[in-house]
């Protein structure tokens, strides 16, 4: 019987993972997994431990006794199990993936042969563009500063955290996570500071473009008229701190609902990357402004707008 800490046996066709009822090696060795992958940033982490326990918990339900290298056959039946309970093939795709690093981890560390060496990732549709229209970021904004808050303060910084996303690409946890020494209105410039990425998180510069500019000082004037001195650049009037996830979910739920357009925070995001795409920028300059570590990942957040194929269409001929 495996116990935390033991060797696996040296014959790979023998090697397995026996639990007791409550899976306690398992643990163990996902406890472990956490400690090495330290580098990942905090987001990927947290990702791993609720995809993880979703897991685990299929096995405590089925009374699962052990997995092996054959268990490959748990996993699609965890996958088909979410499906059933209506999780969209995109998040049952997420779900897959996000467990395939911690058995990765145990074939590298303890010898466990992973499943996911033979298995295919679970099919899912193209996925639809996120990238909303020039017409509608602009609504969105205005939506931003018309919705029924319940001060000025409250509408400029609303506009001013949807605006971080869709003029600067900075993702949800960069712009809570915003120092007020960051944002440097005199040089025009933005310090993201430990975004997304492994080691941590990277850290990179973008700027700040001139209707950005115009946003932000409305935001700080009405942040001066309160006198509020908090570190974060985006402040609770209420607590004097740094507003919660909760709080800016439910600042673009309520632009959502004034704009009438069906948008999250990472579309906008999605319409900063397009949108310079669109003006011809190079794609390894957007790359470095919205802090990919990939430039094939900046090239799926491109999106063929209708007009576009319009325009370019039109100058279809055939010259004799």
């Amino acid at each position: 019987m495996f116990q935390p800490g033991s060797p696996f046996p040296q014959n790979p066709a023998e090697r397995q993972i026996r639990f007791p009822e409550e899976l306690d090696p398992l643990h163990a060795q996902f406890v472990a997994f956490v400690r090495g992958y330290r580098n990942h940033s905090p987001a990927s982490i947290t990702w791993y431990r609720q995809v993880y326990g979703a897991f685990r918990k299929f096995l405590f339900a089925q009374g699962v006794q052990a997995i092996d290298r054959t268990c490959s056959h748990l996993i699609e039946q965890w996958i088909a199990a979410a499906r059933a309970r209506g999780v969209s093939p995109f998040t049952a795709k997420s779900y897959w993936q996000g467990l395939r690093p911690f058995f990765v981890y145990l074939d590298e560390h303890e010898g466990f042969p992973s499943p996911y060496r033979a298995m295919k990732p679970p099919a899912s549709p193209d996925a639809l563009p996120k990238a909303r229209t020039e017409a509608e970021c602009l609504r969105i904004l205005e939506a931003a500063r018309s919705a029924d808050w319940t001060n000025p303060y409250e509408g400029a910084r609303a506009t001013a955290m949807l605006a971080m996303a869709l003029y600067a690409g900075l993702r949800r946890n960069e712009i809570l996570k915003l120092s007020f020494a960051d944002v440097d209105m005199v040089q025009g410039s933005i310090r993201i500071v430990r975004g997304k990425g492994r080691g941590g998180g990277k850290d990179r510069v973008t700027y700040i473009a001139p209707e950005l500019k115009q946003i932000l000082e409305s935001y700080l004037d009405e942040r001066r008229r309160r006198r509020l001195l908090s570190v974060e650049f985006f402040t609770s009037q209420r607590s004097g701190k740094g507003l919660s996830a909760m709080t800016l979910r439910r600042i673009v739920a309520r632009v959502r609902t004034t704009s009438g357009i069906p948008f999250s925070l990472h579309a906008l995001r999605h319409s900063f990357v397009t949108t310079l795409l669109r003006r011809g920028v190079p794609i390894h300059v957007v790359r470095e402004l919205a802090g990919h570590a990939d430039i094939t990942t900046t090239a799926r957040y491109t999106r063929v707008f209708e007009e576009d194929k319009r325009e370019h269409i039109a100058r279809l001929a055939f010259v004799r």
